[in-house]
């Protein structure tokens, strides 16, 4: 490993872990976005400028704060929000006519879903949620800028120009009838534990070709479901252990490490995979690793519940197949 990639496994693996240990730490009652924010910033992150990071994340703050003005004005009136989340999903697919905006979209999308889902069937404050979700924004910002410090970047070459593609009414449809579907599915039915499976349905509904569709739930398969498999491994190892900070920290460390290190040495859809894998296992670890049961339980329920929902699109696609052919 050259020192370019060793740089870029330790700028991950420092940022990642620090992130997720304050998460724990500060006692935050959604310790996940510590979780979240830094593993995107890391993995798809271009720009690491104070100035690249805050307009990274400003879409991000603007969509959950909007949520919470929406969510509160109509708290009474589930279908009013419901129809407005659609008119925000088909204004933010309109937008993403080239693959950096189509990744830019998942974040603001995600965070109004988390939002909206969360407002109707828990009794946790918004506002709270909001000034928590600015608070780990902050927190990655200023850790990834030290990171980045510590261990620079070395720039090869000019970025890709991406040449943009025409976004087609059937294009906004498709994704705003699957992302739609799916929150008004949970705003209907409590099923808090299910919302993080809405990310593959972003992801998998922006694609601009149905080879991409199909193309994209099967990575998701790999990444998500292996991630929960990877995370449940974790939690074992840990068993009655998850209450110290320094092993449980250490250990991390360990598991970031490989994924990234497995990440920097490879291109194109081999990174994403591992980038995916990686975020697929932070995220029920930082959400569920309390207690070795309950761990464990919820994180097989986060594996079957992806499972279901990447069979349903899979499921869409051979379907409308079929149609097409006819």
């Amino acid at each position: 490993m050259n020192d370019s990639k060793l740089n870029e496994t330790l700028r991950i693996t420092l940022t990642v872990t620090i992130c997720m240990l304050a998460g724990k730490l500060m006692g935050l009652n959604s310790p996940v976005y510590l979780a979240l924010y830094p593993v995107i910033v890391m993995t798809k992150g271009k720009d690491y400028s104070l100035k690249g990071l805050v307009k990274m994340f400003a879409p991000v703050l603007c969509a959950a704060s909007l949520a919470l003005v929406v969510c509160e004005v109509f708290s009474n009136h589930p279908f009013i929000i419901w129809t407005i989340s659609l008119l925000f999903f088909d204004y933010m697919r309109k937008r993403a006519n080239t693959p950096p905006k189509l990744g830019a979209m998942l974040m603001p999308t995600f965070n109004w879903i988390l939002v909206v889902i969360f407002s109707m069937h828990t009794d946790a404050s918004m506002p709270t949620r909001i000034h928590e979700i600015f608070i780990s924004m902050a927190i990655t910002i200023i850790v990834a800028k030290t990171m980045v410090s510590l261990f620079p970047i070395v720039r090869s070459g000019k970025p890709p120009v991406f040449e943009p593609h025409e976004v087609t009414y059937q294009h906004r449809f498709v994704s705003t009838a699957l992302i739609g579907s799916g929150v008004g599915f949970l705003m209907i039915v409590d099923l808090i534990s299910a919302t993080f499976c809405l990310v593959p349905v972003i992801a998998a509904a922006s694609q601009f070709t149905r080879e991409k569709f199909l193309a994209t739930v099967k990575l998701r398969f790999i990444t998500q479901v292996g991630g929960c498999a990877l995370a449940a491994i974790f939690t074992i190892v840990l068993v009655e252990h998850q209450s110290v900070i320094g092993f449980y920290g250490l250990a991390l460390a360990m598991v970031i490490y490989v994924i990234a290190k497995a990440m920097v040495n490879e291109v194109g859809i081999k990174r994403d995979i591992h980038g995916d894998a990686l975020l697929a296992t932070m995220l029920p670890i930082q959400l569920y690793i309390t207690s070795i049961n309950d761990g464990l339980e919820r994180t097989f329920l986060r594996g079957w519940e992806l499972t279901v929902t990447l069979f349903i699109l899979f499921a869409l696609y051979q379907l409308t197949e079929r149609v097409q052919r006819k």
